[in-house]
């Protein structure tokens, strides 16, 4: 069986409100623009730090440290019951875990983002391994933490799936030689995914679903 290697954020599970809202919080606290929301949205999918560096235009008066200091008073935990699996997720995935189907994560949230939502929704079992930014030195799009997955499973790339929403779940998946299966319902559009050459797309849940089973 091919073992499935989930991103979490805008794959298993939308956080989309809650990553507006700790972008709108931070660009309030600071006095700076609403409108860099949408530049700041085109590296969701990387870790918030690599965001934030890509995002803002950084000088001696808006420095990097000031700018994380900022997002980091936003109340993540109180907005944190705003995340929700997709809809049919929690069933796919259940039906994975029944068929013993092989199932891990590659994700760019930190873990004390991350464990909050996986013991709610009761998902921390079912995943293994699980890679986060903190166990890794180079984040997405760098291979790291598919070449750890591969590593720690001992299997070839071919005989994973990289599961993901965003252009550097892809390209991490290129990278490490593993096949990616691009989804089309979390943070980025089908033509936004496209030129980064899945092997695989599926537009919503039951597509993947379909996609998923024929593996």
């Amino acid at each position: 069986m091919k073992l499935f290697i989930f991103d979490f954020d805008g794959t298993l599970v939308d956080s989309k409100p809650v990553i507006e809202a700790g972008m709108v919080h931070t660009l309030e606290r600071l006095g700076l623009p609403l409108a860099l929301r949408e530049e700041w949205l085109k590296y969701v999918g990387l870790p918030v730090e690599e965001g934030i560096r890509r995002t803002f235009p950084l000088d001696a008066t808006l420095t990097y440290e000031i700018v994380l200091a900022a997002y980091r008073t936003f109340d993540h935990q109180g907005h944190e019951p705003l995340i929700r699996a997709f809809d049919g997720i929690p069933e796919l995935i259940s039906e994975l875990h029944d068929q013993g189907r092989p199932m891990a994560i590659a994700t760019s949230k930190r873990n004390h983002g991350l464990k909050p939502t996986m013991a709610r929704l009761g998902w921390w079992d079912w995943f293994d391994p699980i890679v986060t930014p903190d166990e890794v030195e180079n984040t997405k799009p760098h291979p790291e933490s598919l070449h750890q997955i591969l590593e720690r499973t001992c299997r070839k790339a071919d005989d994973c799936v990289m599961i993901g929403d965003t252009p550097f779940d892809m390209d991490m998946a290129t990278a490490a030689g593993v096949p990616g299966l691009a989804v089309g319902y979390g943070m980025y559009s089908g033509e936004a995914l496209a030129p980064h050459q899945p092997r695989y797309y599926a537009s919503d849940v039951p597509a993947l679903r379909d996609i998923l089973l024929s593996l």
